[in-house]
């Protein structure tokens, strides 16, 4: 019965999964037909990511992303005070994102521009405080790369 029922459920194939953000970086992609839904937006200063989810686009600035947060088999996008949620995986869209967004937990990648301040815990874990006045645990894992990224011993 089981056996029936996944035979019957169409299947997402890993392609379109993998597809769900865009990166448009200049203008000459963007007017291209590779990207025609960045065409309205040449307009805008720096790089943009493209976001679909539910039949629906959203165009989002790079500078103004603050941090990603993976939830599961999504992603969430934190801009200013919204929050959007798309399909795919963290390890995915480290490969898409510049070298501005470091990844500082396992569920969490920050924009660098974003930091305000780093503050170590007596038990010794770092924290990293956004200009929002959020605050994300710095894994040990991860500790090296955001020092690296910053090119100090924190």
């Amino acid at each position: 019965m089981i056996s029936a029922l996944s035979r019957a459920m169409p299947r997402q194939s890993k392609t379109t999964a993998r597809y769900r953000f865009t990166r448009v970086e200049n203008e000459r992609f963007a007017a291209s037909n590779a990207a025609p839904l960045a065409v309205q937006c040449q307009n805008r200063p720096g790089p943009i990511l493209i976001l679909r989810f539910r039949g629906s686009v959203i165009i989002v600035d790079e500078a103004s992303i603050e941090r990603i947060d993976g939830a599961g088999n999504y992603v969430r996008f934190h801009v200013g005070m919204e929050k959007h949620r798309v399909r795919g995986t963290l390890k995915g869209l480290e490969k898409v994102l510049p070298p501005q967004f470091v990844r500082s937990h396992r569920s969490t990648i920050i924009n660098l521009a974003a930091v305000h301040e780093f503050v170590r815990t007596p038990f010794g874990d770092l924290i990293a405080v956004l200009r929002s006045g959020a605050r994300l645990t710095v894994g040990r894992t991860f500790r090296r790369s955001v020092e690296a990224a910053f090119a100090v011993r924190l």
